[in-house]
């Protein structure tokens, strides 16, 4: 884990991990086939999830001020309901998650193409419904839980409900911040009571480590293009990266 590619494909993987909490959600999924190169089964959430927390920091920080809370309260439970799928998908399948990747990419490419179906026909913001909140809490629940993927889905839920970039950003920040705290005991318990191995070991929280300088360039990078990207631009190139990242991972 400590050779030179290693290195660099972590490198890079952070450098677009701060770019995604920073600036460009969804650009983060673009990071997972990256931190599967290095990294195999449980290992490859459980490197990822130290790198996106130290990212997940420096947003709240930034982007507090425009979270919309009343966004996130009504899909609360049911990401705790894709938690508890999460636990039992990896208590019982170890560390295969070749399906589940397919089945994440999908979703991904239906919601995204949904989006944009939207936005040519130019379809008006809706409120949240409650199928929103069940279908998008438990599918962005359960893909973050299991692979770190669920930022095309809640970008999209996001999107669809008509914020800026400001508060999608900070509801967002939020949002990943609290999920990916929440994770770390399960991750933790899932590898000392499951076959299939553990989450983070010595080697690789070391790796993480080594990494972090990589997070914080992509963050300062991404906060000083944040402010100079145009509305319009900034949403089609969530979309785009949530679809290429889709794409990557059905691929991978």
């Amino acid at each position: 884990m400590f050779t030179v590619g290693a290195l660099l494909i972590g490198a890079i993987a952070a450098v677009v991990t701060g770019l995604s909490k920073a600036a460009l959600p969804g650009a983060g999924l673009l990071a997972v086939p990256l931190f599967a190169m290095v990294a195999e089964g449980r290992g490859i959430p459980g490197v990822a999830l130290p790198v996106l927390l130290f990212g997940d920091f420096f947003a709240v920080r930034w982007y507090r001020q425009h979270t919309r809370w009343e966004l996130l309260r009504p899909i609360a439970v049911w990401v705790a309901v894709g938690f508890g799928a999460g636990t039992a998908f990896f208590a019982l399948s170890g560390n295969n998650t070749r399906a589940l990747d397919i089945a994440i990419s999908s979703g991904i490419l239906l919601v995204v193409v949904l989006q944009v179906v939207r936005i040519v026909r130019q379809s008006p913001p809706r409120p949240s419904t409650t199928i929103d909140a069940v279908v998008y809490g438990t599918a962005g629940g359960f893909t973050t839980f299991v692979s770190n993927a669920a930022g095309p889905i809640i970008n999209t839920y996001l999107v669809g409900l008509g914020l800026d970039k400001r508060q999608l950003v900070g509801t967002s920040a939020w949002f990943y911040l609290a999920v990916n705290l929440a994770k770390v005991p399960v991750y933790v318990a899932l590898g000392e009571l499951t076959t299939g191995g553990r989450f983070f070991t010595s080697e690789s929280l070391l790796y993480d480590l080594a990494l972090l300088p990589a997070v914080g360039v992509g963050v300062y990078a991404g906060r000083h293009v944040f402010h100079r990207l145009p509305e319009r631009l900034f949403l089609w190139i969530v979309l785009v990266l949530s679809f290429a990242g889709a794409v990557k991972l059905l691929l991978s």
